[in-house]
C-alpha cells in the first residue's frame, strides 16, 4: 500500500480549501448530507465551535480521509464539560474516509488527532452507523490503544422501495394505516382544495417560506408546553446557513401547498438515493387532515416515479414511524477516554444516562415554561 500522509489543518479556512476534494470523497454516500463541507460550514456559521481542526489523510496526494474535529462545550445537561468530537452533529456520522484504505487511514488520523488535542479528555463520536466498515475499525483502534468506552445504540427507521410502484407501496401498509392516509387525502381535497408538493426554484424563493416554517414549528411545540426550537436565534441562523450553503449539495426543502397556503413543511436532505426526513412540521389548524401523513404519502409517490431508494426517517423512536417503515439502521453514540476516572467520562457514561431516564420530561417542561415566560416578558 502507498504511504498515507496525515496533516492537521486548523480553522474554517481548511474546510473551504478542501471543499472540492471533500465533496468528491463523500459523493453518493448515504451520509453525504451530514458529512459534506457545506454541512460543517453552516454549523460553524451558527454555533462558532472552538479549536476546530481538519485531520486529513492523503495517498499519493489524493485526499482519502477527513476528520473534522473540535472542542465542543456541552450545555447544562453535560455539566458544561468540553468534549473532543466531530463538531457538526448529524443523524449519521461515519468517518469521512475512502473505504479502500479506511483501516490504515482512520488509525493514522485518530493518532494525529490525539497528538494535536492531547490524551487527557473525552472523545465523543455521535451517531456512528453500525453497518459502516469504520465502526469495527474504530472499536479495534480503541482496544489497541487501551481506551475505555461506553456506547448507546439508537435505531433510524426507513422505508425501502425495492423498485415498487405506489400501488404496491400502499398494499404493503397495514389496513388501518392505508385507509387513514387515503381518507385524509380525500377529505383535504374535498374541504380545502387540491394539494401539491411545492419546492423552491431558488434560494430567494425559499427564504420567506423558511421563515414561515420557523413560526409554524414553534407554535406547535409551545402550545404543548415544550420549548420551541427556533426561539433560539442561533437555531434560526443555522437553518438559514444550511439553506444557503447546502443548496445544490443535498438540501431537500418542500411543502404541501393546498387552498392557497402551505399546510405542511419539510426541511431535509437527499443523499445516496434516500430522501432524509429531517425536520417536519405542519399548521395546527389543519391537523385533522393529517398534513404530515399527506406530505409523506405524496413524497413516496415522487420516490416511486423517480426510483429513489426510499425515505429515511432518521433518528427518533416515534411510534408513528412503524406505520411507514420496513427496515432500520442502527447508530452508536460512543464516549471514549484513555483515563476511566475522568469526571467527564463518568458523567457521560453513567451519571447523565441515569439523570436522563428519570428527569428528562421535567427538564423539557421547565425549558418550555421558561421560553414562554421570556416570550411574554
Amino acid at each position: 500500500m502507498d504511504r498515507i500522509t496525515v496533516e492537521v489543518l486548523p480553522g474554517r479556512g481548511a474546510i473551504e480549501s478542501l471543499a472540492e476534494e471533500w465533496d468528491r470523497l463523500v459523493e453518493g454516500s448515504e451520509g453525504a448530507a451530514f458529512s459534506c463541507p457545506a454541512w460543517y460550514l453552516a454549523w460553524i456559521d451558527a454555533f462558532r465551535p472552538k479549536e476546530i481542526a481538519m485531520i486529513t489523510a492523503r495517498q499519493e496526494g489524493r485526499l482519502a480521509g477527513v476528520l473534522p474535529l473540535g472542542r465542543v462545550r456541552t450545555d447544562a445537561r453535560g455539566l458544561y464539560f468540553r468534549l473532543l468530537s466531530p463538531f457538526a452533529v448529524g443523524d449519521y456520522q461515519p468517518p469521512i474516509v475512502d473505504p479502500q484504505i479506511a483501516s490504515a487511514a482512520l488509525r493514522t488520523m485518530l493518532d494525529a488527532a490525539f497528538v494535536h488535542y492531547g490524551h487527557g479528555g473525552v472523545l465523543w463520536w455521535p451517531n456512528f452507523p453500525c453497518h459502516d466498515p469504520g465502526y469495527e475499525m474504530f472499536h479495534q483502534y480503541m482496544a489497541e490503544r487501551g481506551m475505555c468506552y461506553a456506547e448507546e445504540l439508537e435505531a433510524a427507521a426507513r422505508f425501502r422501495l425495492n423498485g415498487m410502484d405506489f400501488a404496491a407501496v400502499e398494499r404493503g401498509w397495514h389496513g388501518k394505516h392505508r385507509i387513514d392516509v387515503r381518507r385524509r387525502r380525500r377529505k383535504l381535497a374535498e374541504e380545502v382544495g387540491p394539494a401539491s408538493i411545492w419546492q423552491p426554484a431558488t434560494i430567494e424563493e425559499a427564504e420567506p417560506v423558511l421563515e414561515e416554517f420557523f413560526q409554524v414549528y414553534d407554535e406547535r411545540w409551545l402550545v404543548q408546553g415544550y420549548p420551541g426550537r427556533f426561539g433560539d436565534a442561533r437555531e434560526r441562523l443555522h437553518y438559514r446557513c444550511m439553506l444557503r450553503r447546502m443548496w445544490g449539495h443535498g438540501l431537500h426543502f418542500s411543502t404541501v401547498r393546498c387552498g392557497g397556503q402551505d399546510i405542511s413543511y419539510h426541511f431535509g436532505f437527499f443523499a445516496g438515493g434516500w430522501l432524509q426526513w429531517y425536520r417536519p412540521t405542519y399548521r395546527a389548524s389543519f391537523s385533522k387532515y393529517g398534513p404530515s401523513k399527506v406530505h409523506i404519502a405524496m413524497l413516496l409517490e415522487e420516490a416511486c416515479r423517480s426510483q429513489w431508494n426510499g425515505i429515511d426517517f432518521l433518528l427518533g423512536a416515534e411510534d408513528w414511524k412503524e406505520d411507514w417503515c420496513n427496515e432500520s439502521v442502527t447508530v452508536a453514540r460512543v464516549h471514549a477516554a484513555f483515563r476511566p476516572w475522568l469526571p467527564a467520562y463518568w458523567w457521560f457514561t453513567r451519571g447523565k444516562p441515569w439523570a436522563r431516564e428519570r428527569l428528562a420530561g421535567q427538564y423539557m417542561r421547565v425549558r418550555g415554561a421558561l421560553r414562554k415566560w421570556r416570550a411574554g416578558a
